[in-house]
């Protein structure tokens, strides 16, 4: 379920909210301080030496504030890093809490599809150029409004005048056509989502060999990523085609308002001196209000798309009419068997099968039926409604576990170990340690063992109340499933579990 746009807007302020992000902000209040006393200086500057009034201490000045805006500049960065970090860290968090529980959306490929590429670095990036381009808008904000005033009270108070309006008709301008833009890069990130998505599966489609899954693969990636394409161009052009107006409108304006201020004062060879020595600032200024432009449909796409991220944090499962549905319509209980000790138990309703499993304290319930009849889906729904007193183990399954970082560990200190024998220093091949993970099978278990070793690591870590296995014998040979059968007689003996076995007990 989506949030609605005000609701999605007052979350995301919410995780920028934090005092490190106000410091950033005061910091750079105080940096386009620094700049606006740059320009008073450089007047100065050229009004001493209308009147042979010009020392050193002019230059020593202006070199000490533009040096102090530099250092101001830089330190506001380490704060909207921490700001940036930060958001992203409360986004996981809020995220980690709003769906844990919400089992039945495992398995749904497209909210997958859609979602995903919000909890990877597609976020994390997303928050650190939002930050970027808030910083440098705020920037140029201060520092043209403290700038202009300045050229306002020493060279023509026209001049400021003339910098507001084209702030006003730029600003203007862009309100108009933000909703375009909006939806413009609302479905430039849904276009990059779904290329995002598709690249996930690359590894197995390109490594397996298969040239039947990869031609698959090949064309549905293909068609994705010139549907990105196409709606990056189109919010490319948008951008630049209301940018490049905001400029040449600027230009006009400010141009023709400096040349009503030389015509005007042509005899005051003081101000027109120091008109002189601030043209370049006001060129850059004038840069400075189309960078604003452009800044501002950077900032506004980048804040859709930060909206976008909000947006999807209540994910629901659909059908592919795009309609709300329930897990428990796919459970055909009428075809399902629950059966304990060997004994059939009655069945009608999944509050039946809840009261069934939650009867007795201890004890294994097999779940039986044809495929498609439901199991899994029982077991998920089992996992919806009992939350934590419930650990859910699935099919097939990428859940984080111990064992295999310490083997990973392991191979690294062993590694280490042996190229320190052999005289080789450790940063060289520092390299070859990164991709140990990616080696073998979650470091070298198969995938029995996999089974295995997670499934002693739950027996051994895990306190829950209700343990749902999923085909946990799926992949055992006759030692390895003995060993686990022993291992879930000792779960069954302090709680209960209910498993999917497509094997007789």
């Amino acid at each position: 379920m989506r949030l609605t746009s005000d609701k999605s807007t007052w979350r995301l302020l919410r995780y920028l909210n934090c005092w490190q992000f106000h410091t950033m902000i005061g910091l750079i209040f105080f940096e386009a301080i620094l700049g606006a006393c740059v320009t008073y200086l450089v007047i100065q500057i050229g009004k001493s030496i209308a009147t042979d009034t010009f020392t050193a201490w002019h230059l020593v000045w202006l070199v000490a504030a533009q040096a102090g805006s530099y250092f101001l500049h830089t330190i506001s960065w380490i704060f909207g890093e921490q700001a940036g970090f930060r958001a992203f860290a409360f986004y996981l968090a809020q995220f980690t809490r709003d769906n844990r529980y919400k089992t039945e959306l495992l398995n749904a490929k497209d909210q997958r599809e859609v979602v995903e590429p919000f909890l990877t670095n597609e976020t994390f990036h997303l928050f650190f150029e939002l930050m970027y381009e808030l910083e440098g808008a705020l920037q140029l904000f201060f520092g043209l409004i403290l700038s202009a005033l300045v050229l306002g009270s020493e060279i023509d108070g026209s001049l400021p005048i003339a910098y507001a309006i084209v702030f006003v008709i730029v600003m203007m301008l862009q309100f108009a056509v933000r909703k375009p833009v909006m939806r413009a890069y609302l479905n430039n990130q849904k276009m990059t989502n779904r290329m995002t998505a598709q690249t996930y599966t690359a590894w197995d489609n390109i490594f397996s060999g298969n040239l039947y899954n990869f031609k698959i693969w090949h064309r549905r990636f293909k068609v994705r990523l010139i549907d990105a394409l196409k709606a990056q161009i189109h919010a490319i052009l948008l951008r630049e085609g209301i940018s490049s107006v905001s400029g040449m409108l600027g230009l006009i304006i400010v141009f023709s308002v400096m040349a009503w201020v030389v015509a005007k004062d042509a005899n005051n060879m003081t101000l027109l001196l120091a008109m002189a020595t601030t043209l370049p600032k006001q060129i850059d200024m004038t840069h400075e209000v189309h960078s604003l432009a452009i800044g501002w449909n950077d900032l506004l796409a980048l804040w859709t798309r930060a909206k976008g991220v909000v947006d999807h944090m209540d994910p629901s499962l659909k059908n592919d009419e795009g309609e709300s549905v329930t897990i428990n319509e796919r459970i055909n209980l009428d075809r399902l068997q629950l059966r304990q000790n060997q004994t059939k138990i009655e069945c009608t309703s999944i509050e039946d099968a809840l009261a069934i499993v939650l009867m007795q304290p201890t004890g294994r319930i097999n779940v039986r039926g044809q495929n498609g009849s439901g199991k899994s889906s029982l077991l998920v729904s089992l996992r919806a409604q009992l939350k934590s007193q419930a650990y859910y183990w699935p099919t097939a399954d990428r859940l984080a576990f111990n064992f295999s970082a310490s083997r990973e560990n392991a191979k690294i200190e062993k590694e280490a170990d042996d190229e320190n024998d052999a005289g080789i220093e450790p940063e060289i091949e520092s390299a070859k340690n990164e991709t140990i993970h990616s080696e073998g099978n979650k470091n070298g278990y198969s995938s029995g063992e996999q089974q295995l070793e997670s499934l002693r690591e739950i027996v051994s870590n895990t306190n829950a109340k209700v343990y749902l296995l999923d085909e946990w014998d799926a992949n055992l040979d006759a030692n390895n499933r003995a060993q686990a059968r022993a291992l879930i007689d000792q779960l069954a003996t302090r709680a209960r579990v209910v498993e999917i076995s497509h094997r007789d007990a």
